[in-house]
């Protein structure tokens, strides 16, 4: 057995956009895997029953794609050398190709001239699509092929400046969103792109009717300037052209689909936890009239935290009268149906890890799941069996060592359950003494778990303890626990402290002078208000992280609304509250030497924060180093350029080393 390299993550493959065949006796899934181009080649692998097969070139980059019929599926891809030369020249266009699953080569079908993001089959016909429209480009249709280039170079003039009227006006991972809509259409070789949806509406979801004539979306309906959390369901009768809204009043809506005669809605007012409130389940009439089926306390959707999958593919889904959706309780994430007429809930899939994405057919489920310390894989469960379907990384991890994380339940303070890991090193000798670095989860609203994670696995084979635990804050334990707003750095902060002085007590090999302290985003938030309230941390690293939360409010892309909502507080109500909650007040405090990631196009916690931290610790006498990441943004650690991902993790290790291995 060997110890885990820092660059294994480069041969996992990672999972996302699982499809059944229209009959379910094939399955389709996207693997993405790390490339010789610091990119990640995408690739459909499709189950005939006999395991999973590439489908289409290993080396390619396909995008979205669906299936036509049990036979054939449509998928995304730029092939052509013309092709790649007409989007060097600004063109925004998309390749759609057709291939059978039984082999041969894919047969082109049409472009269209829009990036689309999502594409489905229409049941009388044509497609339905998403895709991305910037109101700002010059319109070429009806152009020659000279005036449309004209037209393109005139527009590449106007990059050199940005105008900015509408909030949010940037957004992680998308840049400049200003007048860039994602938009419904439906496409037809015969009538060609017919847009669904006004050039200034944003589709956020949407769901397409069994038969095929009605689209339920959720989102921004213009006319608007400053985006809101809530919205309204949206029904759009497609032959008719017509769209009306179905609720009286905007909502927090985490999920919906068609249900027969009746709509299933997973909602929330908000009124009392705001925007981390849980959704209630309702039946909702197409005249609007609602039915309360359940009141819930746990969240819609996988807040697992992992450095090593990808997420993407459906995560909730109406079948024979139940809505089906992923929900996160404790710390392993599973499938649960909630039944339409009765409001019974059942945990479906009791995997006992955490699913990311599913899919259902008649009785059967599938879906991709991370379970113990394997990595991405595909299960069904069918006739109440459940059987593993894919082996796409059996291999990756079978000759390498690995630390099973032990898992602790601490009663804080306050009497609430905190669950919480420590992972041995690899190799460990009773009796002699380890560093240890304490990880904090980002979110806040997330939740650690069990499961595999590349960094923490890294560092128990390179002789380290690692701990790391879900304060109060983290999902999966209902809103009450997951409510912090006005009190980060508080109860959450005495709940670290309090888990290292447990893991310290329980574990006696830990050297508890040299432990080390990391997190990203809300976890480097927290790092830097641990430095700068306690000196028991012999080194630090915070990454994409938040130190003033007064400029964090106005440079961020949720920061308009998270701030407010996170701190109880603005700049204009209460500036002493929001300061006092901002790391960089405790700055003079800090004597832990403290290294810094962040990346130059991460518009969630924007880079100010990095240089303002590096700044006022340079300037208190701090042992600090900034590393700026040009070109990635807020999922670095989880989706960045590859070798992007390994420096960053060679630049942490380094820190840690330097400070802890003395």
């Amino acid at each position: 057995m060997e110890n885990l390299k820092l660059d294994d993550f480069k041969n996992f493959m990672f999972l996302n956009n699982l499809k059944y065949s229209p009959s379910g006796g094939s399955a389709a899934v996207v693997g993405s895997k790390a490339n010789d181009k610091n990119g990640y080649s995408k690739t459909i692998y499709v189950d005939k029953g006999k395991g999973y097969l590439p489908l289409t070139s290993i080396n390619g980059g396909v995008g979205p794609y669906a299936w036509l019929d049990d036979e054939n599926i449509i998928f995304a891809e730029t092939r052509s050398k013309d092709l790649q030369g007409k989007v060097e020249k600004g063109y925004e266009v998309t390749s759609f190709h057709k291939i059978n699953i039984g082999g041969g080569e894919a047969v082109p079908m049409f472009d269209v001239d829009v990036i689309v993001t999502d594409i489905e089959l229409l049941p009388g016909g044509g497609y339905l699509m998403t895709a991305l429209f910037d109101n700002s480009r010059p319109c070429l249709k009806d152009k020659s092929p000279s005036e449309a280039e004209e037209l393109l170079k005139e527009f590449k003039k106007e990059k050199g400046y940005q105008v900015v009227d509408e909030l949010p006006y940037w957004f992680n991972g998308r840049g400049f969103i200003n007048k860039k809509r994602r938009r419904l259409f439906k496409y037809s070789p015969d009538t060609g792109l017919e847009s669904l949806t006004d050039a200034l509406d944003d589709v956020e979801s949407y769901k397409l009717s069994p038969c095929g004539k009605y689209i339920l979306f959720i989102g921004e309906v213009a006319p608007f300037d400053i985006s809101d959390l809530k919205s309204n369901l949206y029904l759009i009768d497609i032959e008719k052209g017509e769209r009306r809204a179905l609720l009286s009043e905007k909502m927090i809506i985490r999920g919906f689909g068609f249900a027969g005669d009746k709509i299933a809605l997973a909602a929330t007012s908000g009124d009392k936890y705001a925007f981390n409130e849980h959704p209630s389940f309702y039946a909702l009439g197409y005249d609007g009239s609602m039915k309360l089926l359940l009141d819930y306390d746990l969240s819609v959707g996988s807040y697992a935290n992992s450095d090593s999958r990808f997420i993407g593919g459906y995560v909730d889904k109406v079948q024979d009268g139940c809505y089906y959706f992923i929900s996160m309780d404790k710390y392993y994430a599973d499938v649960y149906k909630i039944c339409l007429e009765s409001g019974a809930l059942e945990n479906v899939t009791r995997c006992g890890g955490n699913i990311s994405f599913f899919d259902i057919r008649d009785s059967s489920i599938i879906y991709g799941s991370m379970q113990g310390l394997g990595l991405q894989e595909v299960y069904e469960l069918k006739n109440g069996v459940t059987t593993k379907k894919s082996s796409f990384n059996d291999d990756i991890l079978a000759s390498r060592k690995l630390s099973q994380p032990e898992h602790h339940l601490m009663i804080d303070q306050e009497g609430g359950e905190i669950d919480g890991w420590m992972m041995k090193p690899v190799d460990c000798e009773p009796g002699k003494k380890y560093p240890a670095i304490l990880n904090i989860h980002g979110g806040p609203k997330t939740a650690y778990g069990d499961c595999f994670f590349h960094e923490m696995q890294y560092w128990a084979n390179h002789g380290y303890f690692v701990m790391f635990c879900n304060p109060r804050g983290s999902d999966g334990k209902g809103n009450a626990f997951a409510d912090i707003r006005g009190k980060y750095g508080t109860i959450d902060y005495d709940n670290l402290m309090q888990f290292t002085d447990e893991m310290c007590g329980k574990y006696p090999d830990v050297d508890s002078e040299r432990i080390g302290v990391m997190g990203g985003s809300y976890g480097g938030f927290m790092t830097n208000w641990i430095v700068g309230h306690t000196h028991r941390f012999a080194a630090a690293a915070t990454l994409c992280s938040i130190c003033n939360w007064v400029s964090m409010a106005y440079v961020s892309d949720i920061g308009h609304w998270f701030t407010k909502d996170q701190m109880q507080a603005d700049a204009w109500g209460d500036l002493d509250k929001v300061w006092w909650h901002s790391p960089l007040k405790y700055a003079p405090n800090v004597k832990t030497p403290t290294l810094i990631l962040h990346s130059d196009e991460d518009y969630r916690c924007w880079v100010p924060e990095a240089y303002q931290w590096f700044t006022a610790l340079k300037l208190h006498g701090v042992e600090t180093r900034l590393h700026i990441f040009h070109g990635e943004n807020h999922e670095l650690s989880r989706s960045g350029k590859p070798d992007n991902r390994v420096r960053r993790l060679e630049e942490i290790t380094n820190w840690m080393d330097k400070y802890l291995k003395r």
